[in-house]
């Protein structure tokens, strides 16, 4: 009887036993299922991290190569734009001026272009009562060593009266002159055109040429003090092309596009606020 109750007793502690271990098995099954959909999930989230960065940094490079092709393409536009030579002129051709020591036009503008030791600046200049009346526009942009530096300064000519302002720094001077000869850098040119040349100049006539619309007086003019040798077309006193060098470094001038129609009456004001000395 006791043997029998013993083996009762073995039989259901053995049970017991194999019940335990079920359970525990079923925990640790659960548990290690748990942490195994704990790792995918965290795998997942890792891999959609990293997919959605790559997504991010990719979109944040092709942002910036667009722009910077944007601006670049901008860039090149500008430049061809401010140096490109004009189309060839296919309309019909201004004689010359019968008095070629007059400037030849009553009133209307222009934009020149001039260049010299890699530099280049863009002038447009609005003129009114056969150019006694002047207003001289630079606006231009001059890149040095990777140093880039605005200019946006104005003259305004009345006869003898004259104002050099600087617009971006809201200055400028006030002076009178003697007479209304132009005092420009194509003074010393024009001056040979229809009077007698400073001592040493050689002006050497080349008949005429035609450019832009109009027939120019071709001329080359040599002066061995400032190692001048430059071929100057002009049409009335105005130079409409220079080209050659001057003490050894290669220049050119020349006006790109004329317009005839009257220019705004307050393009030779000064503008308000600026402070004159």
């Amino acid at each position: 009887m006791k043997t029998i109750s013993k083996i009762l007793i073995l039989g259901i502690f053995a049970l017991s036993c194999v019940t335990l271990q079920g359970q525990v098995l079923n925990r640790i099954n659960r548990a290690a299922q748990n942490a195994a959909e704990r790792a995918a999930t965290r795998q997942v989230e890792k891999r959609t991290e990293e997919a959605v960065n790559k997504a991010i940094e990719k979109t944040i490079e092709a942002n910036e190569k667009a722009a910077e092709e944007a601006r670049a393409a901008k860039e090149a536009k500008e430049a061809q734009a401010s140096t490109s030579e004009p189309a060839p002129y296919t309309g019909p051709v201004r004689e010359a001026p019968k008095d070629a020591s007059k400037f030849p036009f009553e009133q209307g503008s222009y934009v020149q272009i001039s260049e010299a030791l890699g530099f280049e600046l863009k002038t447009t200049v609005y003129f009114a009562q056969s150019g006694l009346w002047q207003a001289i526009e630079d606006k231009s942009e001059i890149k040095f060593f990777g140093m880039s530096t605005k200019m946006d300064k104005l003259h305004i000519i009345k006869g003898t009266q004259h104002w050099n302002l600087d617009l971006a720094e809201k200055t400028g001077s006030y002076y009178e002159t003697d007479s209304t000869a132009p005092e420009d850098a194509d003074a010393v040119l024009t001056s040979t055109l229809g009077g007698s040349p400073p001592e040493g100049v050689v002006v050497t006539e080349l008949g005429t040429e035609d450019y832009i619309g109009y027939t120019c007086r071709k001329v080359r003019v040599q002066y061995p003090e400032l190692a001048m040798d430059v071929t100057n077309l002009s049409y009335g006193t105005l130079v409409m092309k220079n080209e050659g060098s001057v003490l050894g470094v290669k220049t050119s001038v020349r006006v790109i596009s004329v317009d005839l129609n009257a220019p705004p009456a307050s393009k030779f004001e000064v503008p308000a606020g600026i402070n004159i000395q």
